[in-house]
């Protein structure tokens, strides 16, 4: 799987740049303090592989001695790697064993302990290594102090650099978690704020009705259907109280029963109880749209219904919120039957049925062939 290469340990870009600067290069160690595991840990790379594994118990105190030192390259011999179970306790050297010293030590300020990481990179002592000679010569003292400041330079630079590239990562990484919180706070809040808005279209519906009761001197109940319904409303409180008003009248005429009487889902009319223009009069009298009017109300209702619940207002779900329930071919027959009369409708009442304009695919596509809606 593809990934940036500085996501991968920090020091393995370090192996890679090194294995191309130096050609001949056998293998690396490093041994750095690891902040999760709070230790000084060991990788072996060997040119296609890194092996991790812990310091050796002999070694500990050994390398936590050469971390705490500053002095930051030095050449080396396997024979004096401890790690390496090297055996040489010589305090003076002589030139051949400079010339032995092929293993190259670069230290690199680990950000966690303040102490220093160390790398070990293995060359070959052949000059010819760099294309610098085709004799057979090794590498001089002055070699090696370029190859060490080299060497040293490039690394750092592609730590600092791979470091400021995952800083930079983790930045977008917690704007980007950042921003779905806030974004899923605020869903909350609107889901909150939609229920709690319902819920006092409820609360006020009911105290209307309870003033009615007293007035009239008959006890008026709402249905469950009739309280769902309720709860979709999204017009102003005075308005309402005509819908209550007219539910309790048509739900008191509608009924045997004079003592109590439930208010069901369609005795409420809602978005209907302004004083109707000379022309909405005339529009819902004329035959012609009356039946058009009827079931763009009932799906409107029913796309309402399914807007507050946050349900996908498809064909098969308003077919179902619908009261009653109807197929959903029902639906889409009666669509194209008046499909003339509904584009009329709607462009003479640009503030009627909104939920069918903004959210129902077999509303949208009459409109956009029309250019009198807003198109989904």
């Amino acid at each position: 799987m593809d990934s940036f290469s500085f996501i991968r340990h920090r020091f393995h870009s370090a192996f890679e740049l090194a294995g191309q600067m130096l050609p001949a290069m056998s293998k690396a160690n490093v041994f750095y303090y690891n902040e999760k595991e709070r230790s000084v840990l060991k990788i072996e790379w060997n040119g296609s592989e890194q092996i991790q594994s812990t310091v050796p118990p002999h070694s500990k105190v050994l390398i936590q001695k050469i971390r705490k030192n500053k002095t930051l390259t030095n050449w080396t011999n396997t024979k004096d790697l401890s790690f390496e179970n090297g055996e040489r306790k010589k305090l003076q050297y002589d030139i051949s064993d400079e010339q032995e010293n092929t293993v190259l030590l670069l230290k690199f300020l680990n950000p966690f302990d303040g102490h220093y990481d160390l790398i070990y990179l293995y060359l070959d002592p052949a000059l010819s290594q760099f294309k610098m000679s085709t004799e057979h010569q090794t590498l001089s003292t002055e070699n090696k102090d370029i190859i060490a400041k080299t060497m040293l330079e490039a690394i750092a630079f592609t730590l600092d650099q791979a470091a400021g590239n995952k800083q930079i990562l983790n930045n977008i990484i917690n704007a980007k978690k950042q921003e779905a919180e806030e974004r899923n706070k605020l869903s909350s809040e609107l889901d909150k704020l939609k229920k709690n808005y319902a819920k006092s279209i409820l609360n006020f519906s009911l105290h209307h009705l309870d003033k009615i009761s007293k007035e009239s001197g008959v006890r008026f109940t709402l249905s469950e259907g009739a309280s769902e319904k309720l709860m979709t409303y999204f017009g102003d409180f005075e308005s309402l109280e005509g819908i209550i008003k007219n539910a309790a009248s048509a739900a008191y005429n509608l009924s045997y029963d004079h003592s109590q009487i439930t208010i069901d889902a369609g005795h409420l009319i809602l978005y209907s109880y302004n004083k109707a223009s000379e022309e909405h009069m005339k529009q819902r009298t004329d035959n012609k749209y009356a039946k058009s009017v009827i079931y763009l109300d009932r799906y409107e209702e029913a796309a309402q219904r399914l807007l507050l619940k946050d349900m996908a207002i498809n064909g098969k779900n308003v077919a179902q919120f619908c009261i009653p329930a109807v197929s959903a071919a029902a639906i889409t027959i009666n669509i194209r039957a008046h499909r003339e009369n509904i584009i009329i409708l709607m462009d003479r009442h640009p503030d009627k049925w909104t939920v069918l304009r903004e959210h129902f695919k077999p509303v949208q596509n009459i409109l956009k062939d029309q250019h009198l809606g807003k198109v989904g």
